[in-house]
């Protein structure tokens, strides 16, 4: 069975020197290997994007029996395959660590699209990853594990759930879930609107959000609720929303604009067949009268 973790991480470098260090195999997507931390920097610094989080970190690791019986170089491949399948057009750094029972693939994967210089966000990003990477699985015949999403969550919420209880961050959770599930919410603002609705309130102070369940006010920071509740993923995925919607209006202002021209058009070409009609009357008449011809 393969299974994943995913994290964030705002020294892109640093991450790769640390799977570097202990990797049996290596190889890159979009990138040569030897020198990956070196181009995904240089992406970085060419798009002026080197704060905040600078890569995306995937673990994926495989039970013993599935580690003894494909190799490190074949796990290796299966990460790059799954790197393929979360972002092609990204610099994606694998490494294999087989220290222990379960080998692994650590996986770096570059913020910054060296085609376009976006940076990746994947609302529910781990949802996404183990969803590729189930599939992965099955194409390649191992086992899948169905386990629910990973969140960061406490074993006093895990108890409550087992009671079958609804904890107060999960209330929370919820509520963002719903809001951002909603893709007319393309605005912090109109983000904070809908969550207070839903009785959470929602507060950003430098690089940290924080929500409140109103009727408790329970308070927890975005980053103990799970990487799809911190502040970059929440303002990434509102400014894509916001920059699509942009163009969607200007499109259909373009769009109008050219309707418009066109009834202009049509309305002139009435306007000068009209002309045309009544100046070849008027040469008729006259030819009329110089015959003798009275009208």
């Amino acid at each position: 069975m393969a299974t994943v973790k995913v994290s964030t991480t705002k020294n892109g470098t640093r991450a790769m020197n640390y799977a570097e260090k202990r990797a049996t195999v290596k190889d890159g997507l979009n990138c040569e290997i030897n020198n990956a931390k070196n181009e995904m920097a240089t992406v970085r610094s060419f798009y002026n994007k080197t704060d905040n989080i600078q890569a995306h970190l995937v673990i994926q690791s495989f039970s013993h029996e599935e580690s003894q019986q494909l190799g490190a170089e074949k796990i290796n491949h299966l990460g790059i395959e799954l790197a393929q399948k979360i972002a092609p057009n990204h610099q994606i750094a694998v490494y294999t660590h087989t220290d222990k029972e379960h080998f692994h693939n650590h996986i770096v994967m570059n913020s910054v699209s060296f085609s376009d210089g976006s940076k990746y966000h994947q609302h529910h990003f781990f949802d996404h990853v183990k969803t590729l990477n189930d599939e992965l699985a099955k194409e390649h015949g191992l086992s899948i594990v169905t386990e629910s999403a990973l969140e960061r969550k406490t074993m006093a919420e895990i108890k409550l759930e087992k009671k079958g209880q609804i904890p107060w961050k999960q209330e929370i959770r919820n509520a963002v879930d719903s809001t951002m599930g909603d893709f007319s919410v393309n605005s912090y603002e109109r983000f904070k609107a809908c969550l207070n609705e839903k009785g959470v309130d929602v507060t950003i102070r430098g690089e940290n959000v924080t929500y409140e369940l109103l009727d408790s006010k329970n308070k927890v920071r975005g980053v103990k609720l799970g990487e799809d509740y911190q502040k970059e993923p929440i303002l990434t995925e509102l400014s894509r929303r916001s920059n699509l919607g942009l163009q969607q209006t200007m499109s259909a202002e373009a769009n109008q604009m050219r309707s418009n021209e066109l009834r202009t058009a049509a309305n002139q070409e009435r306007q000068y067949q009209t002309r045309k009609k009544e100046f070849q009357k008027e040469i008729q008449q006259e030819r009329y009268i110089d015959r003798g011809f009275s009208l």
